[in-house]
């Protein structure tokens, strides 16, 4: 069976369920919680002991041999410190909790696969530990929705996607508007307190494309991704006149781009992966330091290279130990570094972060498992000024609980 025209294809895909006659449905449920608690470290001091919980839901409907759909519901919390990048830049968080539901409708047409989906997920971060939930200024909402093809060929499979997603951020401009002053040098601030509302709200059109065959040496997937990010209430800082600078008309656009690579082995029990990749974000908007009257062009563009290998053990009672090392070097392409106390240099700033995780589990009775994990991360930075946000930090994190699984 072939499709001559995508209309045709989204009204099979989202309808075809509902006619009657379709089939029996069979429902296969599927969770996984893990519950664990720990402490973190951030350059030698400790935070309190918390907990972290991750939890997984997905009741899978098979309305036959060809046709499923996959709602999900994915929730997790963490009480531990973190070193989280948003708005532009590393913030140290206290507490967050994110939580989705999203479905998946699947459709097999022999080798071929058609998946449209739609999510919304909400996160809450909160940056001090007597912010209320709910009140955090960097809390965002997601909403999205896409579409899915692959297509399996004796030499490997081709996937393509496209996704449409807004993400709102709904107490940040209600802060910051209460501000008299500049508190912040990063064109956010800026932005927020003299030209726009919701400056970090910002829709996004996402478009990837992987091939993924499997040769003799091991499974290898290729890919690409792009996508264009607009910020609708965000203006673009022009050069200052007369000391003074000035918003043009225009509106803050991104450009997203990432090639990635990946290979995988089984020398059972051992397992092995490497994943590299080169990313780049191409953006219009400048920043204006008003405390020392700099104007600074591009200040968000990078260049962002990163290579991760993994190695698991597996062994035939349902044990799991893993290691794995993630490394990540960033070139902005116009953002100055500054000092200790903010003067600001010729060079141009670079951040190096390295990840290692250890984690290990082992089944204790049916359907539950120990689980610990380790996580060690230090990144440097020619960055010295930190007033907004990190860049030289160690960090550690020591957990361990239980998991269920069904």
């Amino acid at each position: 069976m072939r499709f001559n025209n995508t209309a045709r294809i989204l009204a099979l895909l989202l309808f075809a369920p509902a006619l009657p006659g379709y089939g029996q449905v069979k429902v296969t449920p599927v969770a996984d919680v893990t519950v664990l608690g720990g402490k973190y470290y951030l350059d030698s001091d400790a935070a309190a002991f918390n907990a972290r919980v991750d939890a997984f839901f997905s009741p899978v409907l098979k309305f036959g041999e060809n046709s499923e759909l996959v709602p999900v519901y994915s929730g997790d919390y963490s009480g531990t410190q973190d070193i989280q990048e948003l708005a532009g830049g590393g913030v140290l968080t206290r507490q967050r909790q994110t939580h989705t539901v999203s479905a998946k409708y699947v459709y097999t047409d022999e080798f071929d696969k058609y998946k449209p989906r739609v999510s919304y997920s909400k996160a809450l971060i909160k940056e001090t530990n007597d912010e209320k939930w709910g009140k955090g200024l960097f809390d965002y909402d997601t909403l999205s929705a896409g579409f899915e093809a692959s297509q399996e060929r004796p030499h490997g499979t081709f996937t393509e996607s496209y996704d449409f997603y807004k993400v709102a951020y709904g107490n940040y401009s209600t802060l910051l508007s209460q501000s008299q002053t500049v508190i912040d040098t990063t064109t956010f601030n800026e932005l927020s307190a003299n030209a726009g509302k919701n400056t970090l709200d910002n829709v996004n059109h996402r478009l990837a494309f992987t091939y993924a065959w499997f040769p003799a040496a091991g499974d290898m997937k290729a890919g690409y991704d792009v996508t264009y990010r607009r910020y609708g209430e965000q203006s673009i800082i022009g050069k200052p006149a007369a000391g003074q600078p000035y918003f043009q008309s225009g509106k803050r656009s991104d450009l997203v781009q990432n090639w990635t690579y990946g290979v995988s082995r089984a020398f059972k029990p051992l397992y092995l992966g490497l994943g590299a990749r080169v990313g780049w974000l191409s953006s219009n908007q400048n920043s204006y330091d008003s405390s020392r009257t700099k104007f600074i062009e591009d200040y968000y563009s990078y260049v962002d290279l990163g290579l991760s290998p993994s190695m698991t053990v597996i062994l035939k009672n349902g044990a799991q130990f893993g290691y794995s090392l993630d490394w990540r070097r960033l070139y902005y392409l116009g953002r100055l570094k500054q000092d200790s106390s903010g003067n600001y240099g010729s060079s141009k700033v670079n951040q190096t972060v390295w990840l290692s995780s250890l984690s290990a589990r082992y089944p204790v009775f049916s359907h539950f498992y120990a689980r610990a994990a380790y996580n060690y991360q230090v990144s440097s930075s020619n960055m010295r000024y930190e007033a907004n946000y990190r860049y030289n930090y160690r960090a550690s994190t020591y957990l361990a609980g239980i998991e269920w699984e069904f």
